[in-house]
């Protein structure tokens, strides 16, 4: 026997749950998460969220920072629905309980950070992820969403072109169960866990855009991972590589190689606030040239007081390693960040599988481009989800075979996490040759072999990591040109007439 809800939610973060608490009003939802419920990229999201709300700020501005950010990938339409629902949004986080950090006229403090123009993060202090997650839940609660903790989502379930729901592992039973929904909401988050060194949390494995390939949605721009250019070199925390907001550099920080020369004017007009691709490569380049393991972030000019209370998650984690920022600078590396392609999606977040939705990091709204501004994702989070509800209020009820059946289960699949995760961060990082593309995409369809067409039991992340790993792979060999995030020594520049997604389906992989 299966569950039936009007709307399944898969995923716990920014996404997922302003989804359900505003959906709940139309239908039963269920948010499935396979951790704990506030375990999530959102939770760790330590900068802010992008919105107008300066004086000196505008639409237009944002809207030109952002597509300039994107490289000639933005979407403009998607870009222009984002920051303009943007600040109205953000304002009724506030108006539910969000406590961000205001400026002593009451009005939000606001931070800049790199592709920014102008002042419009808002922010709580340095944990607003953590602030956010805490608020939404309590909304959650407030609408009777209800949210069911330990379950791991194995495969959609498809039936007449249409997604039907889910079979998922429920670690509480051990047992392989089906839901059936009208509606099926992927807010899995990142693929931060398909690197070696990441700042993501452990449950970052791209569940939701692999689950969407295998089911034949289409998926867009995976050669866009994005390089958080300053996470704390050698120190993990829970799995994931403790990471130092980009306010830092906003509030005056400055990169630095080993022996204390700073070095970004030599990459960028915009010094140490350039676009995080720039900062990135920068870093990994004065790594090679002093033959260092890490670069060095200095903030340390400032006032300690200051720091301290603006930055007081980074100052009292790092002063738990042995690091004071407030007199010496902190050893940083770049790691994977977020990634800039999904799921593609239209504007009300439908994807090209009818009844499926995705939203959040999973998805390709095509509002980041080649490249993610700072602190727009929570925000493109919160708008797309809020559409997302909208456009689902007068739903049909899904007509489904009057039995679901688990075909074919493998219990026990292969587990590749490891030699995945040092394979990508060795040939598929921040600077990229095609040579070494094949040769990874080579390893990974070994990799890929292992696996049958079952439902996976055991080990799905892993099944999980290797479909991604592929598809980054795949995307990263059809772009000819150095664009964003992606740069591959081949092609070092830019092309004038350039392709404008990288779009995979399933029946598309294999060279």
């Amino acid at each position: 026997m299966f569950k039936k809800v009007d709307f399944l939610v898969i995923g716990s973060g920014i996404a997922g749950l302003t989804f359900a608490s505003k959906a709940a009003q139309y239908g039963k939802v269920l948010i499935l998460t396979k951790k704990n419920k506030a375990d999530s990229n959102t939770n760790y999201a330590q900068g802010g969220i992008a919105a107008v709300f300066g004086k000196d700020d505008s639409i237009k501005s944002h809207i030109k920072d952002t597509l300039n950010g994107g490289e000639g990938l933005g979407q403009a339409k998607a870009v222009e629905i984002m920051v303009k629902k943007g600040p109205r949004l953000v304002q009724e986080l506030y108006n539910m309980g969000c406590r961000f950090s205001l400026d002593e006229n009451g009005k939000f403090e606001l931070g800049k950070e790199g592709g920014h123009s102008r002042r419009r993060i808002v922010h709580a202090k340095d944990y607003t992820g953590y602030e956010i997650e805490r608020v939404l839940l309590e909304e959650t609660k407030k609408h009777g969403v209800l949210i069911s903790e330990n379950e791991i989502a194995l495969d959609l379930i498809i039936q007449n072109g249409e997604c039907s729901g889910v079979y998922y592992f429920d670690v509480n039973t051990d047992k392989i169960n089906a839901i059936i929904a009208n509606i099926t909401i992927l807010a899995t988050g990142g693929i931060g866990q398909v690197y070696a060194h990441t700042t993501n949390p452990p449950i970052a494995t791209g569940d939701g855009i692999a689950m969407a390939y295998r089911a034949g949605a289409k998926i867009a721009n995976m050669e866009f991972v994005q390089f958080h250019p300053t996470s704390v070199y050698n120190i993990t925390i829970d799995g994931r590589s403790f990471l130092i907001s980009e306010a830092i550099r906003g509030e005056g920080g400055i990169l630095k190689n080993k022996d204390g020369k700073s070095f970004m004017h030599k990459y960028s007009s915009a010094g140490n606030l350039a676009p995080r691709d720039v900062v990135a490569r920068a870093c990994v380049s004065e790594m090679l040239l002093s033959n260092s393991k890490y670069v060095l972030l200095d903030i340390s000019h400032c006032k300690a007081d200051y720091l301290k209370n603006r930055f007081p998650t980074i100052y009292e984690t790092c002063l738990r390693w042995g690091i004071d920022i407030t007199r010496e600078p902190i050893p940083v590396v770049p790691a994977a960040h977020y990634m800039c392609g999904g799921i593609l999606v239209n504007t009300w977040a439908e994807s090209s599988i009818s009844r499926l939705f995705a939203l959040g990091e999973c998805s390709c709204t095509g509002v980041h481009g080649a490249n993610r501004l700072a602190s727009n994702s929570l925000l493109e989070a919160l708008v797309f989800a809020t559409r997302a509800a909208e456009k689902i209020k007068s739903v049909n009820d899904i007509k489904i075979s009057k039995e679901i059946k688990i075909t074919k289960v493998a219990k026990t699949g292969p587990n590749f996490k490891l030699p995945i995760r040092e394979l990508m961060s060795q040939y598929v990082g921040v600077i990229r040759t095609e040579e070494e593309l094949v040769k990874a995409c080579d390893v990974i369809d070994k990799f890929s072999q292992k696996f049958d067409d079952g439902i996976q039991f055991k080990n799905a992340e892993s099944r999980n990591i290797t479909d991604v790993a592929r598809l980054i792979i795949e995307s990263a060999l059809m772009r000819k040109e150095s664009r964003g995030l992606h740069y591959i020594k081949e092609y070092p520049k830019k092309k004038k007439k350039f392709m404008k997604d990288t779009v995979i389906e399933k029946k598309d992989i294999g060279r």
